[in-house]
């Protein structure tokens, strides 16, 4: 990049700084708090800044596989799955799942009609064609009694969905399905780590799972993600998938490390308000964007597929510590959107009997207007409130037509966060 443009640049970003405090002057002036409960980033603390700068001022262990199968065995005890395999991305999980299926090109895989761009690209890039079928909205999963009828001889997979945290309200039944018509389980895990069914946490009763710890979700890398499984022979291939993977560059460990400082500092610190601006003077440069957009018109990032290094695997340790910790915090949380949802006369989402969600986020159907302007949430409770999927496919503008419940999801689901300090 040109000196004069990094320049432009900087200067852009010290004349946002300088607007962003003047309007804090106004909203102190007013009497209105500096900062919202963030979206993202919530989970992280002063000890995973610390365990950033420590890999950042000394690389020599960037290398140090220990730290990664650690980071691994940790999360296959605490899942209780037998496997587990660590990538940069929760879809790179899910492209390592497709390969231990054996899925094929021209083989149909079932997934929900309100998912992000990210899954359906995963079966793309394998070459595998994807079918959507509708949600129920007791908790945004798919809908058992509409899957069925996109069952074809082509049908090889079903991707089972357990979202905001919530655990799929026809898990066992869909499960149940698949067996029925010999069709493979990848549990789509992104949201719902560590949520429970019967006492065992989800992505145990498929025959693959996937977890995500980007910025947004339970446990944060700031990007990553998990593959598991309870069967060896599928281990072995997934095992084959990872060892086939490239370590992500030098330069990029280094990012998002930096990213580290950036989103607790911007998202989390108690004083965001004036850390954050200054955060982005030095690390903005260094942004990482979760979905880019060659992956939202559907093309392969060039450094796609790669496996978790040990500077990332040291932070996602140090992140396990503290989960269940977290999803207590966000249970607790959920019960105050249960009053409000009582007082105002909205449908709570369901926690299906014998299940114990995580609420990653706390979903709710709403008037359309109140999700397409969100401004009343603010003004009147204190918080951002998440709009979770914009789209069928989000956050592309793709849209699927008959897809009744999906279609009122779009339309009406707005999410309210659930770490609030």
């Amino acid at each position: 990049m040109k000196i004069a443009s990094i320049q432009s640049i900087e200067s852009w970003r010290l004349r946002r700084m300088i607007r962003h405090q003047v309007l804090n002057l106004f909203k102190l002036f007013l009497g209105r708090p500096l900062t919202l409960p963030s979206l993202g980033s919530m989970t992280l603390e002063q000890d995973d800044v610390d365990i950033t700068s420590q890999w950042l001022s000394d690389r020599s262990q960037w290398n140090n596989r220990k730290v990664v199968t650690d980071y691994e065995s940790a999360f296959a005890e605490w899942n209780g799955s037998r496997h587990a395999f660590a990538f940069m991305g929760g879809r790179v999980a899910l492209s390592a799942c497709i390969h231990a299926l054996g899925l094929q090109s021209g083989d149909e895989a079932i997934l929900p009609g309100y998912t992000c761009v990210v899954v359906p690209n995963a079966f793309h890039y394998a070459g595998v064609n994807t079918v959507y079928s509708d949600i129920e909205l007791d908790t945004y999963g798919l809908d058992v009694a509409q899957l069925e009828e996109k069952i074809t001889p082509r049908t090889r997979v079903i991707l089972l969905p357990h979202l905001y945290g919530l655990v799929c309200r026809d898990y066992e039944a869909i499960i149940a399905l698949a067996r029925l018509h010999n069709l493979k389980v990848i549990e789509d895990c992104a949201h719902s780590t560590g949520a429970k069914w019967c006492g065992s946490k989800v992505g145990n009763l498929g025959d693959v799972a996937f977890y995500s710890s980007e910025q947004s979700k339970v446990l944060n890398t700031i990007q990553g993600g998990m593959a598991v499984t309870n069967d060896d022979t599928l281990a072995i291939k997934l095992k084959e998938y990872y060892e086939q993977a490239a370590y992500p560059s030098t330069e990029r460990i280094e990012q998002q490390l930096h990213n580290v400082y950036l989103n607790y500092f911007q998202q989390k610190h108690p004083s965001r308000w004036w850390r954050g601006d200054l955060a982005e003077l030095l690390y903005g440069d260094k942004l990482l964007i979760s979905t880019t957009q060659e992956e939202e018109k559907g093309r392969k990032p060039s450094d796609y597929g790669n496996k978790m290094p040990a500077p990332i695997a040291a932070i996602g340790l140090n992140q396990l510590k503290k989960i269940d910790r977290f999803n207590q915090l966000r249970c607790e949380t959920a019960k105050h959107w249960d009053l409000w949802c009582e007082k105002h006369g909205y449908a709570k989402p369901l926690v299906v009997e014998g299940s114990e969600p995580v609420f990653l986020r706390y979903p709710v159907l709403v008037e359309a207007e109140r999700k397409k302007n969100r401004s009343w949430a603010v003004k009147e409770l204190g918080v951002d409130i998440g709009i979770w999927f914009v789209s069928n496919i989000h956050p592309t503008n793709q849209c699927l037509l008959n897809f009744n419940n999906a279609n009122i999801a779009v339309s009406r689901c707005i999410n309210f966060p659930t770490l609030l300090q």
